[in-house]
């Protein structure tokens, strides 16, 4: 009876949510919970709201990272941290990402995802974030499926900057 109770209320509050222009983040890659959506700034540091490019989404979609959505490419928009902006250069690593020089994460890129599939990660090297791109990655890196693996993001895929309301924990599981 609690779980029929339980699943009727989230099958009323995800609806309520989106009029309210509210998002459920429910991945382990950003923390749990409640984003309210706003009018998006591009800039480093900014929680943002994408609507993944269509070959990205189809690997998404295929592998079962993004749950199906409003996203013209019919999965849910992703919620991730802006890291990089153009003009920045990045150094991707097989043991760490830098930004404009400074090392900002140490997780190793992973070759396989959870389910033991090989994964493919943008190859380790030097590149300038162009006009119109942005770089982004979740907070709990290790679970993140985010510009490491894809590359960056064009800025019009963005929808939103998402400001956190309510959230729980740092993202891992």
């Amino acid at each position: 009876m609690r779980v029929l109770l339980a699943l009727g209320l989230v099958a009323g509050l995800v609806p309520a949510t989106h009029a309210l222009g509210l998002r459920i983040n429910w991945t382990s890659s950003m923390p749990l919970g409640l984003y309210r959506k706003v009018p998006a700034h591009l800039e480093r540091g900014e929680i943002v709201l994408i609507c993944l490019p269509e070959e990205i989404a189809e690997v998404g979609r295929q592998r079962r990272y993004l749950p199906l959505g409003n996203c013209p490419e019919g999965v849910s928009l992703i919620v991730k941290e802006i890291v990089a902006i153009a003009g920045d250069v990045i150094e991707l690593q097989e043991e760490f990402l830098a930004i404009n020089g400074v090392v900002v994460d140490r997780t190793p890129l992973r070759s396989f995802d959870s389910l033991g599939r090989p994964l493919d990660h943008v190859q380790p090297g030097r590149r300038l974030v162009a006009d119109g791109e942005v770089w982004v990655l979740g907070s709990e890196r290790s679970r993140s499926w985010d510009s490491r693996y894809f590359g960056a993001v064009p800025v019009e895929s963005t929808v939103a900057s998402a400001k956190p309301v309510l959230t729980l924990g740092s993202g891992a599981d």
